[in-house]
């Protein structure tokens, strides 16, 4: 979001992007439940830097009761460049539930590598795509889109009014992608605590959109054990700018607000004047 408000160059082309969905634990050799730990990393074209989708230490796993469970991710923290491959690294590992004991700790290791310009050049425009490892232990489904002509964009969260503890579930899709990209589920993520300033800090809250889709943001309001209100604002995409619109969820008076800008390397960025008009 550091880039939001900055000015480019005329002629400045927008980078192809990545939108992790979701990461499975499709089959396990131990069965189920399952306490997971480990990482997943992805490099991209912008730097080939660790880019954390999810990092878990042992005495912090995620118990998978499932293969239907997905993986908590908490990434990635800023947007993804394609203009090659995406590399994305998996280290997993399982910890001991309701006494079971295990011979490997291991559950999946291993390197996937997804051909974006193959892809981009010869799939439809868009759908979901699943990349599959079968390595140790598990085989495990990593869910993707592509995202042409992509802008970067960061979602906030601030509570106006109503309680401090947020109850329910944030999902960002698009309107040519028919699929939930999960920003919070606090059913299994935990409910969150607005700070002094009332924003709401989700782990996850970057989405790759691109120039001609429109931007979905839903907000599911919990009462009691079931998400009774939902309330969904529609953001269009710009190359540099912000949207934001105050909604009313339930208890909850809360302001969404969308930062936009250029996914880039920083050669090509030039810093803006007072001479120059957004």
């Amino acid at each position: 979001m550091r880039h939001t408000d900055k000015i480019f160059r005329e002629g400045f082309r927008l980078k192809n992007s990545v939108n992790v969905v979701s990461v499975k634990l499709v089959s396990s050799d131990y069965g189920y439940p399952l306490n997971v730990y480990g990482s997943i990393i992805a490099r991209d074209s912008l730097d080939r830097k660790c880019v954390y989708i999810f990092r878990r230490d042992q005495d912090h796993c995620q118990l998978i009761s499932s293969k239907d469970d997905p993986l908590i991710l908490t990434g990635p923290k800023r947007g993804f460049m394609v203009c090659d491959d995406i590399f994305f690294e998996i280290n997993l590992k399982a910890k001991d539930v309701h006494g079971r004991k295990f011979n490997d700790e291991r559950l999946s290791k291993g390197l996937m590598e997804v051909d974006a310009i193959r892809r981009l050049s010869f799939k439809p425009r868009y759908e979901v795509e699943t990349q599959k490892l079968v390595s140790m232990h598990s085989t495990l489904d990593l869910n993707y889109t592509f995202v042409r002509r992509s802008v970067e964009g960061t979602v906030e969260i601030r509570i106006l009014e109503g309680p401090a503890d947020f109850h329910g579930k944030i999902i960002a899709c698009t309107t040519s992608t028919p699929c939930d990209i999960v920003l919070h589920d606090s059913k299994v993520s935990g409910v969150l605590t607005a700070g002094d300033n009332g924003v709401v800090q989700i782990a996850r809250r970057v989405v790759g959109v691109s120039e001609d889709e429109m931007l979905h943001l839903t907000v599911a309001a919990a009462g009691g054990d079931e998400l009774t209100v939902r309330r969904t604002v529609e953001f269009t995409p710009r190359r540099n700018s912000y949207d934001e619109e105050k909604i009313t969820c339930g208890e909850y008076k809360m302001l969404l607000k969308y930062m936009l800008h250029r996914i880039y390397k920083g050669l090509e960025f030039t810093a803006p004047t007072e001479k120059k008009a957004c």
